[in-house]
């Protein structure tokens, strides 16, 4: 908390892999505004969770009350990082799109971790086994822009399941989700329960007990889906 306000720590992507040019300049992390916009509004004070050379310090994440995994290209390791953290410590965790990738990926880890008798780190393993643990999809990003202006226009209906945390927080079953991703959650891992499909059955929402949530659909495109954020706040 700080001045009265929970600490959202925004968690940041990345356009290009690191070292992939020769430009030393171009290893750079993203932020995007809408994340910003919705946890303010919502009363939270959002802050960057920056990583170091693509893996995060402990440290950096105690600051934060929860977290908000961004959308983007490619789960890092410092993805990995900032879930064992909040799973860990009971913080409340919202990944959209490539966030509830994230959140699927850890947990399907966390299973490989197991059956290996796996010592070392979860991030660790997710780079020595280098799987996405996603399927490709069609039609799930009708445009190749979200833009300023008519946003209905990538929106689709996402059902959820009547008794999951989300049908609780926005009180119905049926949301107009932003759509906006080639991959999807193919295989829901151990332990993760999904709680929201779009007409064609592609998972759009996922949730691990009631602390964690992942949106494969976008309620950070506009003010018209709050009450995630607010979820966050409380």
């Amino acid at each position: 908390m700080y001045n009265n306000k929970v600490t959202v720590g925004i968690v940041p992507t990345l356009r290009q892999p690191f070292g992939s040019t020769d430009n030393r300049y171009m290893d750079f992390y993203c932020f995007t505004d809408t994340y910003c916009v919705r946890a303010y509004e919502a009363g939270l004070l959002p802050i960057g969770v920056l990583p170091i050379e693509n893996r995060i310090k402990t440290d950096i994440l105690e600051l934060c009350d929860a977290f908000i995994l961004q959308g983007g290209f490619i789960t890092q390791p410092y993805h990995i990082e900032v879930i064992d953290h909040a799973v860990k410590t009971g913080k409340k965790l919202l990944g959209i799109c490539l966030g509830a990738q994230s959140i699927n990926a850890y947990f399907a880890l966390k299973h490989e971790a197991e059956k290996r008798g796996w010592t070392g780190t979860l991030a660790e393993l997710y780079i020595e086994l280098n799987d996405r643990f996603l399927g490709k999809v069609e039609g799930h990003k009708p445009l190749d822009i979200l833009p300023r202006g008519n946003k209905d226009a990538c929106k689709h209906p996402v059902y959820l399941t009547e008794d999951s945390q989300l049908a609780k927080i926005y009180d119905r079953t049926e949301v107009f989700g932003a759509s906006y991703h080639v991959c999807h959650i193919e295989s829901p891992a151990l332990g993760v329960t999904v709680t929201g499909r779009a007409p064609d059955g592609i998972i759009e929402a996922i949730e691990v007990g009631d602390r964690i949530i992942g949106t494969q659909f976008h309620p950070d495109v506009d003010g018209e889906l709050p009450e995630v954020f607010d979820w966050l706040a409380k």
